[in-house]
């Protein structure tokens, strides 16, 4: 007579989990499942020589080819975050793009990290590992 006991509880779970999953929001789910992320893997987390050439990747599988991107090296320092540096980008499919670790905005001491945005869609976008920079003799 147990057996009979556990279908019912089996039962009664199975459809109060079907309930939830029906009556539950899901646009947040949808924008995961179906959203597109763009990855931004390099520039590693350095340090950077100031005065470098230094590389931003970036990739993105549902982004578009056609869509272009907005690359910004952002300093976390301590009076917030700061945009130092903006540049463009082609693809937002995937690509690279040099840029060079700047005295001008460069500052030993700080972090950095790289921010891509799909510029045809903002809502879309990655940003790298933190980075540091050094300075070098000369």
């Amino acid at each position: 007579m147990a057996f009979p006991k556990f279908l019912r509880l089996l039962a009664i779970l199975v459809v109060m989990f079907a309930a939830l999953a029906i009556c539950s929001p899901t646009s947040n789910l949808n924008k995961r499942l179906h959203g597109a992320v763009l990855h931004v893997p390099a520039p590693g987390s350095g340090p950077w020589a100031i005065k470098s050439i230094q590389n931003v990747s970036w990739w993105c599988i549902k982004c578009s080819s056609a869509d272009s991107v907005i690359i910004e090296i952002i300093k976390n320092g301590r009076n917030g975050k700061t945009v130092v540096f903006t540049t463009t980008g082609v693809n937002a499919n995937s690509g690279t793009k040099d840029f060079v670790v700047d005295p001008k905005w460069a500052t030993v001491g700080d972090k950095f990290f790289v921010r891509v945005t799909d510029k045809q869609h903002p809502n879309v976008s990655g940003k790298s590992s933190t980075f540091t920079v050094f300075k070098t003799q000369g």
